[in-house]
């Protein structure tokens, strides 16, 4: 427990710092190639808009990213941290930034790594992702009002029927929130029962679950109305966690956090289905596992 006796001899809360240390692992790339700040090779940005996936980012951004805005300097940056290198590696490549990898002294805590966008590059950037985002929606919009006062977000349509190349986008948007804040698994539960012939018995049975889980109720509703929406069949269920302690043992408040669910038997549809626009290895896999998984039932149902 973070407490430990004063000089009084009473016991009071503490906090210690994870010790971690952070390198640069990839160096900008502009930089190394002698370009001056803000300046870049033509059809640059041209470029970054025929590859950047606009929904991945919003949501990813929504996630585990930040908008930090320096009003003194009127400047901003927008970054990210993520334990996993892939989605990391692909936005610093498109805009030609570098990356930074935080490794802890407790061996416990995986690494974590980073990429930071500043100046023109992070304007432009939260142009392309401003309209699809909704957690930092408003935060991205003020970073851009510095230097654009005129500039507001348009909505995004969820009418596929009458705009079919919107669907890509949404799709996108679903992987990017998966990579930041969604969870998938399977493991192996064990249940003991008792029977009148056999006595106490253990059943075992494979236990798997896909969900997405978030402090802000706001982008986990938009992701349910979208699952529900032609030409998707989902029926996804919103959950609500308020923890019993109101406050931590340092006087912070304990957010409330909601949990969007994933019916079982639509855990292999959804991984199919997104898979391609999930970026990170580990989970992207889980499309092959609950295919396995399926054919295993398959096969026990067979022999009944």
């Amino acid at each position: 427990m973070p407490f430990r006796k004063n000089a009084d001899g009473i016991q009071q809360y503490y906090y210690k710092k994870d010790e971690s240390k952070q390198k640069i692992i990839q160096k900008d790339l502009f930089k190394g190639h002698g370009y001056k700040r803000d300046t870049f090779p033509p059809q640059f940005f041209e470029n970054v808009e025929k590859t950047l996936k606009r929904g991945y980012w919003a949501y990813a951004i929504d996630g585990d990213g930040w908008i930090h805005i320096y009003t003194k300097n009127i400047r901003f940056e927008v970054g990210i941290s993520l334990n996993d290198r892939e989605p990391i590696q692909e936005l610093a490549d498109i805009y030609g930034a570098s990356i930074s990898r935080k490794d802890y002294k407790n061996k416990k805590k995986k690494s974590s790594y980073i990429v930071k966008i500043y100046g023109k590059r992070a304007l432009h950037f939260l142009r392309l992702i401003c309209p699809h985002m909704t957690e930092k929606r408003k935060k991205a919009t003020q970073a851009i009002n510095m230097f654009d006062p005129n500039y507001h977000p348009p909505k995004i349509s969820m009418d596929f029927r009458q705009n079919p190349d919107l669907l890509k986008p949404h799709m996108e948007s679903v992987g990017g929130f998966f990579d930041t804040e969604g969870s998938v698994g399977i493991k192996i539960r064990n249940q003991k029962k008792k029977t009148k012939k056999l006595g106490e018995k253990i059943y075992s049975f494979l236990d798997p679950w896909l969900k997405f889980d978030n402090t802000d109720i706001r982008p986990l509703r938009k992701l349910k109305k979208l699952l529900e929406t032609w030409p998707f069949t989902f029926k996804p269920t919103l959950s609500i966690y308020k923890a019993r302690k109101q406050t931590k043992s340092n006087g912070e408040n304990v957010k409330t956090s909601y949990t969007l669910h994933i019916p079982q038997p639509q855990h292999l549809l959804f991984m199919k289905m997104f898979s391609p626009f999930i970026l990170i290895t580990r989970k992207r896999e889980y499309a092959d596992r609950f295919e396995l998984k399926k054919k295993i039932y398959e096969i026990c149902g067979a022999g009944k």
